[in-house]
């Protein structure tokens, strides 16, 4: 499991709220108003379903704060199916990370919905896809009508993803199994082959890359169409360097960047590499950026790290019983310090603020998962 806020959150509720609850209905008549330049008619997503909260109420607060972010979303994903873990754990995993978030705030201080979607990487061999937690969190602390800023990454990543690897630790699987860890050596990927939007990509396959698979990568990168192609071009030549051991550091995989005529951008973070090519321009003849993700792309990057028997090797010593252990000793230190710290910070801004804004609100009845979603009683642009 791995948890990710998003970066949105200034607009109106309907944006997210559409997105996490409705689709557009597919059909002759709606392909007909997407021709017009006309938005479809909204459905309720299906393998959604609500969890827990009030959409209404959720997007009655983001609507109506005067406050500039209105708003934080994110979701935890999980690499298991959403019928393979238990209703008993979605709703242990909910409750701990609001107690993570709301750090010595009370239940009628601060709104949160949760949606569960189903939806991905579904097949004939299954119907139920992965299990996707997605949270949205009005940025209003309740009591006070102060702004109320749920993460902000400096201060709550290290509390945060020490709450992730508990989890990921502690929970299984319907079956006895645990968690997928993102950490564990085994899992790390040269290269991130998901792009935005796109379908489950093929894995990459060097024997099955001929001559003229790279002659038409090596076209795509000179004179790219668009990003997307650019992007996926760049990735299965530099893999196909890996494997002949042509790009094994930081400094191959900038050589060969440069080769191909692209600019390496200023300003990369520790994890990301980005280029542009001035073949490809947006509508003001700007060079539009391509960012590249995966462990080719990081600072300290090692290619002898990812081959096969080094990544045994790794995963071997990561998964040991006295490595398991130190972590899991350090992860609770820095979840109880961090919830210390950050119940002190709560306390001083908000401390035992007036009754709260919305009437009636009361006390937050217990977490019912597995409910069907309430999404006949939302309506976008509430």
């Amino acid at each position: 499991m791995i948890v990710k806020f998003s970066k949105h959150g200034k607009g109106k509720a309907s944006g997210v709220l559409d997105y996490l609850l409705t689709e557009k209905e597919s059909g002759i008549l709606d392909y007909l108003l997407k021709e017009e330049g006309r938005k479809g008619t909204l459905v309720p997503r299906t393998h959604a379903k609500v969890l827990y909260g009030d959409p209404v109420l959720t997007e009655h607060l983001i609507n109506t704060t005067s406050h500039k972010t209105k708003y934080k979303s994110g979701y935890l994903s999980f690499s298991e199916r959403a019928d393979e873990i238990s209703e008993a754990d979605k709703k242990r995993i909910m409750q701990e990370f609001e107690a993570v978030i709301f750090c010595g705030l009370d239940s009628d201080q601060y709104d949160i919905l949760w949606v569960e979607h189903a939806d991905k990487d579904i097949d004939k061999t299954h119907p139920v896809g992965r299990l996707e937690l997605n949270f949205v969190i009005p940025c209003q602390e309740l009591r006070s009508g102060k702004a109320f800023q749920p993460y902000y990454e400096p201060a709550d990543q290290k509390r945060v993803n020490a709450w992730k690897n508990i989890i990921n630790s502690e929970v299984k699987t319907i079956k006895g199994k645990p968690l997928s860890d993102p950490n564990d050596p085994k899992r790390k990927r040269l290269v991130n082959p998901y792009s935005s939007n796109a379908p489950r990509p093929s894995p990459f396959d060097a024997k099955a890359y001929t001559k003229k698979d790279v002659d038409k990568d090596e076209e795509t990168i000179a004179n790219p169409p668009n990003r997307k192609l650019l992007e996926e071009a760049i990735k299965r030549r530099l893999l196909m360097d890996w494997q002949n051991g042509i790009t094994m550091n930081r400094r191959g995989v900038l050589r060969r960047l440069e080769q191909w005529g692209l600019k390496i951008n200023r300003g990369n973070s520790e994890k990301t590499l980005s280029v542009t090519s001035s073949k490809l321009t947006n509508k003001n003849g700007k060079p539009m950026g391509v960012r590249l993700k995966g462990g080719m792309f990081e600072k300290g990057f090692d290619g002898y790290k990812f081959k096969p028997e080094v990544k045994e090797e790794s995963h071997s010593a990561y998964d040991c019983t006295d490595s398991r252990n130190e972590r899991a000793q350090l992860d609770k230190e820095h979840l109880a310090t961090g919830i210390e710290i950050k119940e002190v910070y709560h306390q001083a801004r908000y401390g035992n603020g007036p009754e709260p804004l919305v009437a009636d609100k009361g006390v937050k009845q217990e977490l019912e998962v597995a409910k069907s979603a309430p999404t006949e009683t939302y309506r976008p642009g509430f």
